[in-house]
């Protein structure tokens, strides 16, 4: 057993396993926690990894077999649990209101991937700049590797690609822009990656968009990685094209306004400093244009932004281990 305790990471969709597996192959003895082992393996989780797994008494497992819990949110049964100690791991930018809201007090302590997050999320529970998970993979050279060989025999090589992430729901600009990112294809390769709940909700199923390539199950920065501009609304997925110094193509659901609420207001990130970090289109007949620009300048964002947003100096999973050996009970 490792220094830090025993250590279990809560997952409950495939994003999750995805945004945990670098920590998780890193730490001894770290255990995949869940509700069935079915589950666990639908969301990636292997067959040879260690697991933890109950339906209905998921809380007594976690109490009884970790020190430490790490999740992206809190736990099953909507209560905090006096031990283990929680560590939310920070999943995304996007949709402020919710994403720093009071909940974040169940925490014992709050990974951020840069100081703007930091800042907020203190103001709920001790919080600490660890960077975004994925990075120490992104610099990875076998990451790299593994995209040329899994990805790139999909693309025309002739031709420049487009990759379109939005988000899900009432907020998602899919119904609106779909048919228009679609018509790409004559021109580009036009990688279409739905957000997982999308999948869920079945909001992808009414819609006709041959001609691009969909993968709903591909582990977004792969795809980020042989994209030549990314197209997102108010998804997550813009602040990993930042992250990976993309240009940003942001486009929305008409009268998206009206839809302000608990998860998105005028003074989130992707709403208050929207152009900050992208081209903004509002008119479907500019997009062709906008996109052949956007390739053509590169990035928008601002290093110092970048810096505000993510931590990129050393590695992530060193900065992880520090903040976690702080919660170590035996320390």
């Amino acid at each position: 057993m490792n220094d830090l305790g025993r250590i279990g990471f809560y997952v409950r969709n495939g994003f999750e396993v995805i945004h945990f597996r670098s920590l998780f192959r890193e730490i001894e003895g770290a255990v995949w926690v869940g509700r069935s082992k079915k589950r666990l393996s639908a969301c990636g989780v292997k067959s040879d990894e260690p697991y933890a797994v109950s339906r209905f008494f998921l809380r007594r497992v976690m109490k009884a077999n970790f020190d430490i819990i790490i999740a992206t949110g809190g736990l099953p049964g909507g209560r905090p649990l006096t031990s283990p100690k929680l560590v939310m791991l920070q999943y995304g930018y996007a949709k402020e209101p919710y994403n720093y809201g009071p909940w974040r007090s169940a925490a014992d302590l709050i990974l951020a991937y840069g100081e703007y997050a930091q800042r907020r999320f203190s103001k709920h529970a001790d919080s600490v700049v660890i960077g975004n998970p994925r990075w120490d993979e992104w610099i990875d050279p076998d990451f790299q590797q593994s995209v040329k060989e899994s990805i790139e025999p999909l693309l025309d090589s002739e031709k420049k690609t487009v990759l379109y992430a939005p988000t899900w729901g009432d907020l998602s600009s899919l119904p609106d822009w779909l048919d228009e990112i679609t018509a790409l294809s004559h021109s580009y390769n036009v990688l279409f990656k739905p957000h997982h709940n999308s999948i869920r909700d079945g909001q992808i199923s009414m819609h006709n968009n041959s001609g691009v390539i969909t993968l709903p199950d591909e582990d977004l920065f792969k795809l980020i990685s042989v994209a030549d501009v990314v197209i997102s609304d108010i998804s997550g997925a813009i602040f990993d094209a930042v992250l990976c110094k993309k240009p940003v193509v942001l486009v929305c659901s008409q009268n998206i306004e009206k839809k302000f609420g608990k998860k998105l207001d005028y003074q989130s990130i992707e709403i208050f400093q929207r152009k900050e970090f992208g081209t903004i289109v509002k008119e479907k007949t500019k997009l062709f244009d906008t996109i052949k620009l956007a390739i053509q300048h590169g990035p928008k964002v601002s290093q110092a932004w970048r810096d505000d947003l993510f931590e990129t100096k050393g590695t992530v999973i060193s900065r992880f281990k520090n903040a976690i050996s702080q919660l170590n009970p035996e320390k």
